[in-house]
């Protein structure tokens, strides 16, 4: 898919007002996905994920700021995270499907975040 140049500015400026609660989002998001996807906590046997860890909240800022760096790398997304699919691909073993739920439930989050939370200007 190919944005326009209108397009990528929006994904900019959305992203400059989430990019400020990157830790609340994040852990709000993963604390979402495994509550409506229980299986996905089978891939962090070694994390706490009770609500509000310490483990959880610092993974929720690595998957917003990898997701800050695409956002940086808006023409070559695909070369900004490769290294990151590689790991969860290869290494990690990560099923697919579970990004699109989890891609569902970080929109999701920043959605509420946008509409329930005041509003960063």
């Amino acid at each position: 898919m190919t944005l326009t140049q209108a397009e990528k500015a929006a994904v900019t400026t959305i992203w400059a007002k989430v990019a400020t609660q990157i830790e609340a989002i994040g852990l709000e998001s993963l604390e979402r996905l495994f509550a409506s996807y229980p299986q996905t906590k089978t891939y962090f046997p070694h994390f706490d994920v009770s609500q509000g860890s310490v483990q959880l909240r610092g993974h929720g800022s690595k998957v917003l700021n990898a997701i800050g760096e695409a956002v940086k790398n808006i023409d070559d997304i695909r070369g900004a995270l490769a290294k990151l699919s590689e790991l969860h691909a290869y290494i990690l073993r990560v099923d697919p499907v579970n990004f699109k739920v989890s891609g569902h439930t970080f929109r999701d989050e920043n959605y509420q975040s946008q509409n329930q939370r005041p509003q960063v200007i």
